[in-house]
């Protein structure tokens, strides 16, 4: 789902959540957004690949624009959160 999908069904209260995940193939963090039957979509460009940020911050502030959710972290490596 690209940003604008997600602002919209967070809009209609569809989505509860996300959560960030850290991407050892890029280094990176991807987002991926819950509904309330725990179904998981991915934060994508507009070709469908799922998007990645290179810091923790820069994913939370992202999860930002679509709303205000609970966020959860899952992380292979701890010491990349800090």
């Amino acid at each position: 789902m690209v940003l604008s999908e997600c602002r919209q069904l967070f809009a209609e209260h569809t989505l509860v959540e996300a959560r960030v995940v850290h991407d050892f193939l890029s280094a990176g963090w991807s987002i991926n957004f819950k509904d309330h039957e725990g179904n998981e979509y991915p934060l994508t460009d507009i070709t469908g690949v799922p998007c990645s940020y290179d810091t923790l911050k820069q994913a939370k502030g992202v999860i930002h624009q679509v709303g205000d959710c609970p966020i959860s972290v899952d992380s292979l490596f701890r010491f990349a959160e800090r």
